[in-house]
C-alpha cells in the first residue's frame, strides 16, 4: 500500500529543513513471491520521481527496493535471475535508458538456508482412542522461534532421523496455548515410529526465527 502523497510530503518537508532528498525506498511485503507488485510498486516510484521534479524542483537519484526476496521453503519461487531481468524490465519500461540508481536488499533469500532449528519431540498423542489425527509435539513452537507459522504462511522443511513408514500428523509447540499449533491444516508426513526424544530439523530456518524467538 504505497502513498505517494505522503512520500511527496515528506521529501518535501526534508528539502525544507535543509536536507537533500535522494530517493524513495519502498517494501513490497515479506516473502513476496509476486513478481507483479515489483511492476506496481516502481510505477508509483516513477510518478513521485516525475511529479517531484515538476512540481517542487526535487531530482531524486536513487530506489532502494528494499523487502527483500523470498527464500525456498516447501513452497518454491523464483530464482533469483528471474526476479531480476523482470525488475529491470520494469525499470526500463517506466524510466527508459535514464535509470535511477538501485539497491536491492536480498534479505531472507540470502540466509534462510543457512539456518537449521534443531528440535526434539516432548510427545506423540491421539487426541482419542477413535481419533484419526496424530499430533507431534515438539519442544520449539511458535512462541520459541516459528511464528512465521501462524497461519501456515510458511512451511519449513521437516527431516527426522526415524525411517520407516509414514502417517500425516499435526504438529505443535510444547506451551498449552491453543495458538501453539504450527501445522494443523497443511499435514506433514513423519514417520510412525518417531517418538519422544527424536529430534526433528527444521530446515530453511536462517531468517527471523532467533528474533522472533521470546526466551
Amino acid at each position: 500500500n504505497y502513498k505517494t502523497d505522503m512520500a511527496m510530503d515528506l521529501l518535501i518537508l526534508a528539502r525544507d529543513l535543509g536536507l537533500v532528498p535522494y530517493g524513495i525506498s519502498f517494501h513490497v511485503g515479506s516473502q513476496q513471491r509476486d513478481i507483479s507488485v515489483w511492476d506496481a510498486a516502481i510505477a508509483k516510484v516513477k510518478v513521485i520521481f516525475e511529479r517531484l521534479k515538476e512540481e517542487d524542483g526535487i531530482v531524486l537519484k536513487l530506489i532502494n527496493m528494499g523487502g527483500g526476496f523470498p527464500a525456498n521453503y516447501i513452497t518454491r519461487t523464483n530464482s533469483l535471475e528471474t526476479y531480476a531481468e523482470e525488475i529491470i524490465r520494469f525499470l526500463k519500461e517506466d524510466f527508459g535508458d535514464d535509470l535511477p540508481e538501485i539497491i536491492l536488499e536480498p534479505g531472507r533469500s540470502l540466509i534462510s538456508n543457512a539456518g537449521i532449528l534443531v528440535s526434539e519431540v516432548v510427545l506423540v498423542a491421539r487426541k482419542s482412542r477413535t481419533a484419526v489425527e496424530r499430533w507431534v509435539y515438539t519442544d520449539v513452537g511458535k512462541f520459541s522461534g516459528l511464528i512465521e507459522t501462524m497461519d501456515e504462511a510458511i512451511k519449513f522443511p521437516i527431516w527426522t532421523e526415524k525411517k520407516g513408514e509414514m502417517e500425516e500428523v499435526v504438529i505443535a509447540g510444547p506451551t498449552c496455548d491453543s495458538a501453539d499449533i504450527m501445522y494443523e491444516n497443511y499435514k506433514y508426513g513423519l514417520p510412525l515410529n518417531l517418538a519422544i526424544g527424536d529430534r526433528m530439523y527444521w530446515l530453511s530456518t536462517g531468517a527471523y526465527t532467533t528474533s522472533y524467538s521470546a526466551v
